[in-house]
């Protein structure tokens, strides 16, 4: 690269450089963001309540590349197998372990693309203090994997809020909340609330945290999902965990979540395969 020329500018010239730099700042306003293009792509209400970051590119732009680079994520990870290890466990006062809840599995993907679980190894549950449910099972594969599904964008409002350092990298931070409040009595449809960390460079999703929605009678923990290079070009997640007292009405429980994804393998063939282990939990 040679070296570039620099040109002397005139007083007048400085002038009319400075004010079309000032008109050309972007304004904050509100917008509608899609990941693709075309009459049939997902749309995204998106409000910006913050300056977009300093290498001059706007919220509608960070969002806007947020949403393909995580597509490309979910089609990739849509023609790999991986394995999953949950351990959940309810501890005591004095830090002990009183109660354990272990579902070992291997996930493959249909030809429709919908992910399908198979167990290898789930011995019956010890936690006594509070019951796991299908919308505990539910969350483990959805929200609690990848987040914001992107697959239903409508459902959510995305907003860009700044960056932060995560592990020595800059990231962009994106606020995820329900277009609409999560109806309680339709447990069914599950939301994920919280924030994404995006990689300023790769625009790929460092990290997310949040807390899965409605709740109900019950209680879900904020949790934490990190995600890992397998190659150079993917970055899955790795890492899931929670730790959090629950509030009951009639009590607390210290509950924590340990997932571990991993041996991510690219499947060759498409298959319709079906649930060995149908039952949420024992």
């Amino acid at each position: 690269m040679s070296k570039p020329t620099f040109l002397p500018i005139t007083l007048f010239g400085s002038l009319a450089i400075l004010f079309f730099c000032v008109a050309s700042l972007p304004a904050q306003e509100s917008f509608i963001a899609s990941a693709n293009s075309g009459p049939d792509a997902p749309v995204i209400k998106v409000s910006i309540d913050s300056e977009p970051p300093p290498m001059r590119l706007s919220a509608k732009a960070i969002i806007a590349a947020f949403l393909k680079s995580e597509a490309e994520t979910r089609d990739a990870l849509n023609q790999h197998t991986f394995k999953r290890d949950v351990v959940l466990q309810t501890i005591g006062p004095n830090g002990a372990v009183t109660g354990e809840y272990i579902r070992n599995s291997q996930f493959l993907f249909d030809d429709r693309g919908n992910r399908i679980e198979r167990v290898i190894y789930h011995p019956s549950s010890t936690i006594r203090e509070l019951r796991i449910t299908k919308e505990d099972i539910q969350d483990l594969a959805g929200a609690q994997l990848l987040g914001v599904d992107i697959a239903e964008t409508g459902k959510y409002r995305l907003n860009y809020l700044g960056t932060e350092l995560v592990d020595s990298r800059t990231a962009f931070v994106i606020d995820v909340a329900p277009s609409t409040t999560p109806d309680p009595q339709n447990m069914k449809a599950r939301f994920f609330v919280g924030r994404v960390w995006v990689d300023t460079n790769t625009f790929r999703v460092i990290k997310v945290k949040g807390i899965v929605e409605p709740q109900g009678k019950q209680r879900f923990p904020i949790f934490e999902t990190w995600r890992g290079a397998i190659t150079d070009a993917l970055v899955f997640p790795n890492l899931t965990i929670a730790d959090q007292t629950l509030h009951f009405p009639s009590r607390d429980v210290h509950y924590r979540i340990n997932v571990k994804y991993y041996d991510y393998k690219r499947f060759a063939s498409k298959v319709t395969v079906t649930e060995i282990d149908p039952s949420a939990s024992e």
